[in-house]
């Protein structure tokens, strides 16, 4: 008998211990409870990391807690918890109590992280031990526009990305002010006491400018207020207040415009007046008469000619005569008054030519033009018009798609540079030498398009002439020899080493210019050394044929083209193309100037 009555008290404890049987009613990352990462509260395990917290909701006490091979770090009891430190990565959880029996391995279903803060949720049995803490803090979303504004609350400047700020606040109200460079400000009061829900904020600043595009014929500069912002075309927001929009170009008189803007109104579109030109003239004659009279390269007629509406400034004169020496000079036009220039042209042979110019017989006809800026001089070499065949053409040896299809394209005249330009001539131009490769002979490198932009105006206010960057097609006609190309695979040679500076040949560094052979038309470097750009915005070919191509209207990038020392042979091809953005400056990117 009393073996059966024990026998019954042990059945009816386990019963009662079944009953009681801990098990867990949730488990999550509280997101808003910094108490694993709040002074004070910070508990560091064996390897000096901050520990997870995880807080068991429950009013029993006397717990004990196991976490496997990593180990418990720290417990401590709490009104209605307990908190119990562990290192990163548990996953696991067993939990005993004398009366409430244990939870064996119980799966997180995560691995925990350094200094964030769990609930864990608790039942046992009948008795509920959930212990909901009142939250008293909520997250604060700014939505603002235009993106780069930023935000003050409270006093305190608030991290933006992408537009938007955010800030865990506790309950209460706060001011803030947004702001934003050419914006209006904004300010405000923001009341935080939702505990579900955050609170979101959009503020959409009001402009304090209006954008603005001018334009103006000729690629005249445009200067706003006294500041040069563009040539031919400028768009941008101008704050609200009174503007003086002048044009300028050499040898022209500015043309300047006073206009009010008015902020936040709508776009605005206006079309400046043209700088005027200066005009002088010239009495042009020569013995014998009837010789051809090029100025800056244009034909104007046959002397003795008076030639009307030059502009001011020094002009390049050419006179030629068949059977005679050419004449090159300048003449410096003045505001109305005439100039007379009377030349007796020279009865030399072909022979005589042939010394005086030091070029062989074929290139006679080939007109130079030399130039002198301080005490640097460059030559500009004529390339007849004409037609050829741009692109891949059969000669060129793997060509990319870039460089299809094959297309007629026929220029004008024009001149281009002998070499690339020296860092000698950027140097008097410029009074600056950005090159990383030093040598006064040496191609100008690290010069953007913009830069060169630049260079070209200042050279041409030094000069009196029009120089620019050659367009593509022209680049790419004189890099074949024009009318007298040999259709070579690069610009002179079916050999790349005897014409360029390329990765074989340069020690990785630029060279002299002038130290190859030249192409077919007396041109030097035009493959290897450095990159050249060109005047055009870089787009695709197209099939048809044209007449003087300017490349695309607009674009991201611009053309380059020649490559470099850097580069292999299929880059020196004188159909390859390649492009940079117009502010990019490395020691491989260059130029050559173009005049008509």
């Amino acid at each position: 008998m009393k073996r059966l009555t024990t026998i019954l008290i042990l059945f009816l404890c386990a019963l009662s211990l079944q009953a009681q049987e801990l098990s867990v009613e949730s488990f999550r990352m509280d997101e808003t409870d910094l108490t694993a990462n709040t002074a004070g509260t910070i508990v560091m395990d064996q390897n000096g990391q901050k520990c997870a917290l995880v807080k068991i909701i429950t009013t029993q006490t006397g717990f004990s807690f196991d976490v496997g091979s990593l180990g418990v770090v720290k417990t401590e009891q709490k009104v209605g918890e307990v908190w119990v430190y562990v290192p990163e990565g548990v996953k696991r959880i067993t939990l005993s109590h004398p009366q409430l029996g244990q939870l064996r391995d119980y799966d997180l279903g995560q691995s925990l992280k350094r200094a964030r803060t769990y609930v864990l949720q608790l039942t046992s049995g009948e008795v509920q031990t959930t212990v909901r803490p009142a939250r008293t803090s909520q997250y604060v979303v700014f939505q603002l526009q235009p993106q780069n504004a930023v935000v003050m609350l409270n006093g305190e400047m608030l991290q933006t990305a992408g537009g938007t700020a955010t800030k865990l606040m506790r309950f209460g109200t706060y001011d803030y002010r947004v702001l934003a460079p050419d914006y209006l400000p904004a300010v405000g009061k923001v009341a935080v006491s939702d505990p579900k829900q955050k609170h979101v904020v959009n503020v959409q600043l009001k402009p304090n400018f209006a954008p603005v595009t001018l334009t103006v014929e000729n690629n005249a500069e445009i200067w706003v207020n006294g500041e040069r912002k563009a040539s031919g075309t400028w768009t941008g927001n101008l704050g609200a207040g009174a503007y003086e929009f002048e044009t300028r170009l050499p040898n022209h008189r500015s043309a300047t415009t006073t206009r009010d803007i008015a902020a936040g109104s709508e776009p605005l579109s206006i079309r400046l007046n043209a700088p005027t030109p200066i005009y002088g003239e010239a009495d042009i004659n020569s013995t014998p008469a009837m010789a051809d009279i090029f100025i800056d390269g244009q034909k104007r007629g046959q002397t003795p000619q008076l030639i009307d509406q030059l502009l001011i400034g020094q002009h390049q004169l050419r006179l030629s005569k068949q059977g005679y020496a050419d004449y090159n000079g300048t003449v410096t036009i003045r505001e109305g008054e005439t100039m007379s220039v009377s030349v007796t042209l020279s009865n030399i042979s072909v022979t005589e030519q042939q010394r005086s110019f030091n070029l062989p017989m074929e290139d006679i006809a080939q007109s130079r033009r030399t130039i002198t800026v301080g005490n640097v001089q460059f030559t500009m070499i004529r390339v007849d018009g004409g037609t050829f065949q741009m692109g891949a053409t059969p000669e060129q040896k793997n060509p990319d798609s870039n460089e299809k299809p094959v297309h007629a394209v026929t220029l004008s005249p024009y001149y281009i540079g002998e070499t690339e330009v020296t860092q000698e001539l950027w140097q008097a131009v410029m009074d600056s030498n950005p090159s990383n490769f030093k040598g006064s002979k040496f191609p100008v490198e690290r010069v953007c398009w913009d830069d060169c932009q630049e260079f070209v105006r200042r050279l041409n206010q030094q000069t009196g002439l029009q120089f620019r960057l050659p367009t593509e097609a022209e680049w790419e006609y004189a890099a074949r020899g024009g009318n007298k190309s040999h259709g070579y695979q690069y610009s002179g040679s079916k050999k790349l080493k005897d014409v360029a500076w390329y990765d074989s040949n340069s020690s990785t560094s630029t060279h002299d210019v002038m130290t190859k052979q030249p192409n077919e038309l007396g041109i030097y470097d035009m493959s290897g050394n450095v990159w050249e750009w060109c005047q055009d915005w870089y787009g695709s070919y197209s099939a048809g044929s044209q007449t003087n191509p300017t490349g695309p209207s607009s674009g991201s990038d611009r053309v380059i083209r020649g490559g470099d020392w850097y580069f292999s042979a299929g880059e020196c091809r004188v159909a390859n193309r390649d492009y940079n953005t117009p502010d990019k400056r490395a020691d491989d990117l260059g130029l050559r100037l173009a005049l008509q």
